[in-house]
């Protein structure tokens, strides 16, 4: 949002500084935080339009495992990746300090969240752009469409990183769950 009011209409930032004159240090901060709390809000908003809609992949994927890898001798599994995350929260709450020692399944959950957040981020971005280059005589067109264009690039590569993420999440989802049980799961 800030990147479209200096790239598209830098007067208008000047403006809405001028119209915050006078608010101080625990002001910015507020506003800073409700930013932050809105971007994870509209965050969880989306991941459940995205799963709900199961638009972050196949509902099933053929699983390869190279031969030596898997210690109980496994060499291929089918994942379901929306069945697998049905089970995260669950999951995240039983594990024992040994069952995530190195945080491979914290670190796939968190950047799968990451991704929403950064979508959400560029969305309200192109959202900002379009608004000032529609509704702003002063508005820069030539780099507001330069504006708008990368940060559609931004958002598609971010959803393509996403669905890999949750590809990812699933598999560290399904190899936390055999590990509990100790046993091949198909």
């Amino acid at each position: 949002m800030g990147g479209a009011l200096v790239i598209i209409n830098p007067d208008a930032l000047k403006a809405l500084f001028h119209d915050l004159k006078g608010l101080n240090e625990w002001s910015y901060a507020g506003l800073a935080i409700t930013i932050m709390v809105m971007t994870q809000a509209f965050g969880i908003l989306l991941e459940k339009l995205l799963i709900t809609r199961r638009w972050l992949g196949p509902h099933k994927k053929e699983i390869e495992i190279p031969p030596g890898i898997d210690p109980l001798g496994q060499t291929s599994f089918t994942l379901h990746p929306y069945y697998e995350y049905q089970g995260l929260y669950l999951l995240l709450a039983e594990l024992q300090d040994n069952e995530d020692t190195q945080g491979h399944l914290q670190r796939a959950v968190a950047q799968f969240f990451l991704t929403n957040n950064s979508l959400v981020s560029f969305g309200v971005g192109i959202a900002t752009a379009l608004a000032l280059l529609c509704y702003s005589a002063a508005a820069n067109g030539f780099a507001a469409y330069i504006y708008i264009i990368l940060l559609i690039l931004c958002l598609l590569i971010s959803f393509l990183v996403g669905r890999i993420r949750f590809e990812v999440m699933a598999k560290a989802l399904w190899a936390a769950r055999r590990r509990r049980t100790g046993a091949i799961v198909s």
